[in-house]
Formats: C-alpha cells, structure tokens, sequence
C-alpha cells in the first residue's frame, strides 16, 4: 500500500473529534465500551502509544461484527482524541453522554501497546473484583485472567472513573513500552504481530464477555463514593489537581 498524505500545521485554538460506533445488543439500554485514543506525541510515530491500541479496537469490533455473535447488550468501540492533553476527548465524551453513564456496564481501555495481556486492572474497585474473575475466565488457559487493584490516572479510563462508571484497563506485560512509548523509538517496526493478535482476541472476548453477562460487574459510584476512592488509591491530590471544579 502506498499513500500520499499532506499535512497543514498551525497555531492557535482547532476542534479534536472522537470517533464512535457500536454493534447494537438485542435488550439494547446497556452498553460495554471499548476504548482507545488514538493521539500521539509529535516525537516519533506513536505505534505502541497509541496506534497499536487503535488497531486492536478496531480489530476485535471487526471480528465480533464478522462471527455475526449475538450480543445481548450494545458494544461501543471509541476511539478518543486528545488524550496525551489530559484525557481531552474522553472528558468530553463524558460530559455530553452525561445521560447514558448510568447505562455503561464497563469501560475497558487499552493504552499500553502491543504487549502481552494479562489480564484487567480494576483501579481500586474492590466491589468489582469477584464478578471480572468470573468473567475472565474463558481466558485462564491463555494466562489472562488476572486481575489487578493498583489504579492510576495515565489514560481515558480516569474521566469515566471520577464519574463513578466501572473502569478498567487492560492489564499487560509491559515489557520495553515504559521506556519507548513518547520517544522517537515508537515507531511500527517494533510491534510484534502475535501480540497485537493475542491483545485483539482478549480483548474480542471481554467484550463478549461483559456484554452478555446476566448482571452487571458492578454499579456506578456516587460522587462521594468517588472521592472515597480516590483517597484510597492515593489519587486524590492529582484528582484535585486535575479536576479543580470538582464536587465534592
């Protein structure tokens, strides 16, 4: 394949977009959403941060819609901009869907490249802990099925967090991601194609997974229940730094 792309670059105020779509569930109201942005730094080529989180998305929406698998309820495939600006666009998904939040089974991310997957990281939400095991599950025999309660504010799962919406990210093997993404080194040469493959299918199966479970892994905490949250993890000063309107 080859293409020629121009470029424009200017100073001042422009308009970032997310991009959305969705495989409708046949009891329709719920809904999973699987996430990635797909900004980078201007330094190098953003493949691991976060190209190869785009294409996993974008894969396991097109295997899912290809098996023809009937979902009970919608899955969500969003793509954000702006993250590497403080999760811009996935704030703004959150304040103009302020009346489908309560709707959100899950919002799983993904945001750490082409690595080996591991399974999910709950950030904190101990409530949730019992129900992702069982879903996790299927992927036992693979080695992805553990779960994490460490939480950080590094990606779009924090604007769904701090609205009290069951957040999680994918959980991987890092590997050399920590000292390659945001430098001129993440570039496509080093991903590898069986991990992006096996990153894809995990998360084709979460998805599957939550969308038709017969309950939800956990509901929406309360803005104080929040913050109770925050407290615990050890977030609540970079929440406070970050989010200065905030309440309470």
């Amino acid at each position: 394949v080859r293409l020629d792309i121009e470029n424009s670059f200017g100073s001042g105020p422009g308009r970032e977009r997310n991009v959305v779509a969705e495989i409708k569930g046949s009891e329709g109201g719920e809904m999973v959403l699987l996430t990635a942005h797909f900004d980078s730094w201007d330094s190098a080529q953003g493949a691991n941060d976060n190209g190869a989180g785009v294409a996993t998305v974008l894969e396991a929406a097109r295997v899912l819609k290809a098996l023809q698998i009937r979902l009970k309820h919608t899955i969500r495939f969003v793509f954000f901009s702006g993250e590497e600006q403080l999760a811009n666009g996935s704030r703004a998904y959150v304040e103009q869907h302020k009346a489908e939040l309560d709707n959100i089974r899950a919002m799983i991310n993904t945001d750490s490249g082409a690595q080996q997957p591991l399974g999910l990281q709950l950030n904190g939400r101990q409530d949730l802990e019992a129900a992702t095991k069982e879903l996790l599950k299927p992927l036992a025999p693979f080695g992805a099925d553990g779960i994490s309660l460490d939480a950080d504010f590094d990606s779009d799962h924090e604007s769904f967090m701090v609205a009290g919406v069951p957040a999680y990210e994918l959980l991987v093997k890092r590997d050399d991601y920590d000292v390659r993404h945001h430098t001129i080194v993440d570039t496509f040469e080093r991903i590898h194609p069986s991990l992006l493959g096996m990153h894809t299918a995990m998360l084709a199966v979460i998805g599957y997974q939550f969308a038709n479970a017969n309950e939800r892994p956990g509901r929406r905490l309360s803005p104080a229940e929040v913050v109770e949250l925050l407290k615990k993890t050890g977030l609540e000063p970079l929440y406070r730094l970050e989010y200065p309107d905030a309440k309470p």
